[in-house]
C-alpha cells in the first residue's frame, strides 16, 4: 500500500481579463440519475453565469464525460453568446475540493435544464469561500504533492 499525505487545495482565479469555467458531472448511483453543472467566474471570483442540466440515467464516468462535452460544445459556442472570437482556451483538471461550486450546481440538475443568472444560495456560500482563498484538504499518494 502506498503512503498517503494530505495536501491543501483551493480554487484559483484566472489571469486578469480571462474568465474561468468550472464544470462537474455527477451520478446518484452507478448507474443512476445523472447530470452536470458549471459556472463562469471572472478574475476576482465574481459569478458571471451558471448552468445545470439533467442527462437521465448514466454511470459516473458518463456523467463526467457529458459535463466536459457540454462545456466545450455548448457553453463556449452558444450558451455564452459571446460576439467576439475566443482567442485562447486552456483546459486544466482540478481536484473536486477546488471545484465545489460546480459540484453543487451539478446537484441542481435533478429535473431539467437551468441557466442561472444569479447563484443559488448554497453556491453563493461556496463562492465566498473560494474568493477568500479558503483551502480544503485532499488525500493523495505520496509523491503526487503539487508545489
Amino acid at each position: 500500500m502506498k503512503a498517503r499525505t494530505k495536501i491543501q487545495v483551493r480554487w484559483l482565479p484566472p489571469p486578469i481579463n480571462w474568465l474561468k469555467l468550472n464544470s462537474d458531472g455527477s451520478s446518484m448511483g452507478n448507474p443512476g440519475l445523472a447530470g452536470g453543472g458549471g459556472l463562469i467566474r471572472n478574475e476576482i471570483g465574481e459569478w458571471v453565469k451558471g448552468y445545470a442540466r439533467a442527462t437521465g440515467c448514466a454511470s459516473s464516468v458518463a456523467a463526467e464525460l457529458w459535463a466536459k462535452m457540454w462545456r466545450t460544445r455548448m457553453v463556449l459556442a452558444s450558451w455564452l453568446l459571446i460576439e467576439e472570437e475566443i482567442p485562447l482556451v486552456r483546459i486544466q483538471y482540478c481536484y473536486r475540493e477546488a471545484n465545489k461550486c460546480a459540484d453543487a450546481l451539478a446537484s441542481h440538475s435533478e429535473s431539467g435544464s437551468y441557466n442561472f443568472h444569479e447563484p443559488p444560495s448554497d453556491v453563493a456560500f461556496l463562492l465566498n469561500l473560494d474568493s477568500a482563498g479558503t483551502p480544503f484538504f485532499r488525500d493523495v499518494a505520496s509523491g503526487l504533492e503539487v508545489s
